[in-house]
This record gives structure tokens, sequence and C-alpha cells, in this order.
């Protein structure tokens, strides 16, 4: 039962299932221009099978009559990418690991109770190394959301470099 503060926060508090990052198969990932208003699993596979076409200002497709303008993007140096569900309560994502990540030390999730019901476990169903993104008409531009986000880690990098040699 939540308290007061709780309540009135809406803390949530995620747990990573260590073990479902190793076993993470690779997938393959198109991000698009538009909004989804549900949360459900879909047949995607029935409403987008790309016939991606390449020309020399990027990729080109066309999505439900619209055309699409793409490229492909990688994750920074460093770094992985993985495609993250939440579990739901009462139900194992990728067996019931503990969260050391052992297979062999296999935990009944009934030995251990969310702390709070707003405890949440989430775990890896791919990953991925690159993935497609597309814009409306055009390739999207330097200054897009994603590639200003994909910028962070070396932003990051270079401004610890730069603050650990300040405090020598």
């Amino acid at each position: 039962m939540k308290n007061q503060e709780e309540a009135a926060d809406g803390k949530q508090r995620i747990h990573l299932r260590p073990g479902s990052l190793r076993g993470a198969a690779p997938a393959k990932l198109h991000l698009l221009p538009c909004d989804v208003l549900v949360s459900q699993p879909a047949p995607v596979e029935r409403f987008f099978t790309p016939a991606v076409r390449r020309d020399a200002d990027g990729l080109q497709v066309s999505f439900r009559g619209r055309g699409l303008r793409g490229e492909e993007v990688a994750v920074p140096p460093g770094f992985a990418g993985f495609v993250m569900v939440t579990e739901e309560m009462g139900e194992g994502l990728i067996g019931k690991l503990n969260f050391s990540g052992d297979a062999e030390d296999k935990v009944d999730e009934a030995q251990q109770p969310l702390e709070r019901d707003f405890d949440r476990f989430i775990g890896a169903t791919g990953s991925f190394s690159h993935f497609t993104l597309w814009g409306l008409e055009t390739v999207p531009s330097a200054d897009a959301k994603v590639h200003r986000a994909l910028g962070w880690p070396s932003l990051a990098a270079a401004t610890f470099l730069i603050l650990g040699s300040a405090q020598l």
C-alpha cells in the first residue's frame, strides 16, 4: 500500500533484469515520425514491411501512402542499445532471474515479492547497434532530438575530462 507521500509523488522504482541483457537477440529497428496512441503488442510486420530504396539523398520508403526519408544511425561507440519492456505484475519476463542475472540461480517470484506496489521490473527483448531514423518527406536533420540525445555520451565524457583535470 502506498503512503500519502508516495501516492502524491507518483514515484516508481524500476529494477533491471541483468540476465535479459546477455540473451537479447539482435533487433532491426525503425524510428517512425508518428505517435502511436496505444501501448500493446501489435502485428507491426503486417503493416510495415519496408521496401527501402537508396538514392543519393539517403533512404526512401512509403508508409500508409506517405513518403518517408531516412538514414541509418549508429549507437555511440562504447554503448549498446536494448529494446526494453516492463513486466506486468506477477509475470516473469525472461525466466525468473535474480538480480545477479545468473540463470542457474532461478528465484521463485513469490519468494521475492515487490517491496512496494510501485516497483516494476524491466528486461531486454532485443539489442541493437544501429537503427533507421525516418522523417516525413525529409531526412531528419542533425538537430533532430534523436541526434542531440545520442550526442550526450560524448558531451558527458568531455565534461568529465574537463572537470576532472580542473580539480588536479
